[in-house]
Order: C-alpha cells, then structure tokens, then sequence
C-alpha cells in the first residue's frame, strides 16, 4: 500500500509538470517574437523541459520495468514446469529400474513360483504393527497366508485379504516369524523381529554348538509349511550369547522403509 501510494504521488506530480508544460508552450506561442519576453522564460523553458524529459525517462522506465517483471514471472513459470517435469522423468527413471529388477526376479524363480505382482498403497500408521496394504486383492486370487517377497529377498505373508485389498505382516513384526537357517552351515534357526536395533532381525531357537559368523546368509528353512525354503533373508552382522541363549542379529536384505513393489507367491512349481 505504501509503495501504491508514492507511485501516485509521483504520477500527480508529472502531470502537474505536464499540464505545466502545455501551459506554458500556449504562453510562449502567444508572445513570439519577444526578445525580452524569451529571455525571461528562458531558464523556466529549460527547467520544464528537464523535468519533462525526465518524467518521459520516468514513464519509460515504468514500461520497462513492467515488461522485465512480466518476462521473470514467466521464466519462473516455466522454471517451476521444468523441474516438475524433471522429477516426473526421474520417478519414471527410478521405477522403471525397479521394475527390471522385479522382472529378473520373476524370471529367476519362474519355475519354483507363480508369482502375482503387487503395490504397496499405504503402510501402518505406527512402528508397533510392522504391516503394509497392498493393491491386489481376492478377486485377484489373494489368499491369506500367501508369502509376500521382493527381488531382494523374503517380505513377509498375508494375514487379511479384502476383494481388491490385502494386509502383508513383515517379517520385522514378532508375530511374522519365520522358519531358517544358515545357509553355509544349514544350521536351523527361527527368524522374527527384534527391538535391539530399527529394521533388524534376530536368529534364535539356535543349537547349542552352533557356530556362526558374521557374514553369513540366512535363509528360509520351509519349517513351519508356510514359507518356502530357500528365500534369502538377510545376513548375519552380530552373535550375541552363547550355549542355548546364543542369538544372531540378522540384517534383512529389503530395504522395507522403501519397499514399494512385491510379489506374492500364488503357487508352487517345485516338485514335491
């Protein structure tokens, strides 16, 4: 409002200077020819004059500004369309390598699995419940117990199925546990989540001579008749304990804070 305010009153003043000057070229063309009469407005001519010049300076000034402030404005239009347009392409980017990397998956395990490709649409709104909705549902032959994994490795199972929802347990909630074992020593084991570290897995219901390293792999057994055996879980970056209290810390191989795509497994082709 201040700034709108001083721009009238110089607008007012120019005009003032204009009507001024208008006045004063009507004077001027009723005494022509006045030596005197010149002399004496001669310095009043030339300061009108100045200030007329400069007002038309000023207007010009104004116009330029105004066409500078309108070409900025769309350059940062443009700017900001550009930069939406580039995230869109790097989204595009990032799933797309995703998306190769679900179908070398797919591939890989094409003749042990049918595998039904899902999304992750929401996840739960707290740590205490380690779940994620996906998009598939029972019309789309999703049943309950199914075995969720990506192309990193074992995800976790279905344990409710809506007709075109599902609720996937991580294998990060204790309620998620899972039959396994070491994959180098084929020592057996159970693996479920622990709270000693975020995102972690514990090993436990160990041998008592189990000798373990860090390091190792740590997969499926098939203990348990709901995972299959043989799906990577994670690798073993901690042993705690020892005797019948020995526990190994396992390091999943999904990254389940970024986990946006997986399948579940509808079937299985390996011979029984």
């Amino acid at each position: 409002m201040k700034k709108r305010s001083t721009l009238h009153k110089k607008m007012a003043v120019l005009l003032v200077i204009a009507v001024f000057c208008v006045a004063l070229a009507r004077l001027t063309s009723l005494f022509t020819g006045g030596i005197f009469f010149n002399e004496l407005l001669a310095p009043v001519q030339g300061a009108v004059m100045r200030s007329w010049h400069s007002a038309g300076d000023y207007f010009e000034y104004i116009g330029h500004a105004r066409r500078i402030s309108a070409e900025n404005e769309d350059l940062r239009n443009q700017l900001r369309e550009l930069t939406w347009e580039n995230n869109r392409l790097q989204e595009y980017v990032l799933e797309n390598q995703r998306l190769l990397e679900l179908l070398d998956f797919k591939e890989r395990y094409a003749e042990h699995y049918s595998l039904l490709g899902a999304r992750v649409i929401s996840r739960a709104p707290n740590t205490l419940s380690s779940m994620v909705v996906i998009d598939r549902g029972s019309k789309d032959g999703v049943q309950k117990n199914m075995v969720a994994v990506s192309n990193a490795g074992l995800v976790g199972k279905v344990i409710a199925v809506g007709p075109s929802t599902a609720e996937v347990l991580l294998i990060l909630d204790r309620e998620g546990a899972a039959g396994a074992m070491v994959q180098e020593s084929r020592t057996p084991g159970i693996v479920e989540g622990t709270e000693e570290g975020p995102g972690l897995l514990k090993m436990i219901s160990l041998p008592y001579d189990a000798q373990l390293e860090e390091g190792e792999m740590v997969v499926t057994s098939g203990m348990g008749g709901i995972f299959p055996p043989g799906l990577p879980i994670g690798k073993i970056i901690k042993v705690e304990g020892g005797g019948v209290n020995k526990v190994a810390l396992v390091q999943p191989l999904v990254d389940f804070d970024r986990l946006e795509e997986l399948f579940l497994i509808t079937g299985s082709k390996q011979s029984q």
